[in-house]
């Protein structure tokens, strides 16, 4: 539990920050960690090690200690919460999208080295049709290209790791609607672009 403070306490210890005092760069910290652990909660839509969320968290406040201009008339505060805010969403989407980008990333199975894009079953292909094969795998690459990175994470996570939506929705941090409204526009959208090239 984080003691309350008053406005003149921050300002106080702000201001003494801004002028370079490590104690007090330490003590604005320590108040603002609420702040910090809301705004992960809250923009931060990905998975990531608590500790270094937090640790991003400071390293955002402490650039806010340093390049806060109070001749603006912007509170601190609002432009600490505008800056956490803007960093874990741009976090998150780095974070999503290098998560997305691993469909052609190799897993070990028993069976060797197979990429997930390999586990998505294809009860159509046949066996003694390893060209037909390929060319549905190219278009499936091609049309997971281009779906936006939420969609290509919720197909992964329902459809690769057979995550059922409510999971997905808990893991993603949004509403299960969302997750199955999303899910429903990138199967669609995988199915014209699929459609385009065979």
């Amino acid at each position: 539990m984080y003691p309350r403070n008053t406005n003149d306490d921050f300002d106080f210890w702000l201001n003494w920050a801004r002028l370079g005092n490590v104690k007090a760069k330490g003590h604005v910290l320590t108040m603002l960690t609420p702040l910090v652990k809301a705004s992960i909660r809250r923009y931060f839509l990905s998975n990531m090690d608590a500790e270094d969320l937090l640790q991003e968290g400071y390293l955002v406040v402490s650039e806010c200690i340093q390049s806060y201009d109070p001749k603006r008339g912007i509170p601190f505060l609002g432009f600490a919460k505008s800056r956490l805010k803007f960093h874990f969403m741009d976090l998150g989407r780095k974070t999503i999208k290098e998560r997305c980008d691993s469909l052609d990333k190799t897993i070990p199975t028993s069976d060797g080295l197979l990429s997930y894009v390999d586990l998505i079953p294809d009860e159509n292909s046949l066996v003694d049709e390893p060209l037909l094969r390929q060319e549905k795998r190219q278009a499936l690459m091609k049309a997971l290209a281009k779906l936006t990175p939420r969609e290509k994470q919720v197909i992964l996570l329902n459809l690769v790791e057979n995550k059922n939506m409510h999971v997905v929705a808990k893991e993603l941090g949004i509403a299960y609607r969302t997750v199955v409204n999303t899910k429903t526009n990138a199967l669609r959208r995988l199915v014209a672009s699929m459609q385009e090239v065979l």
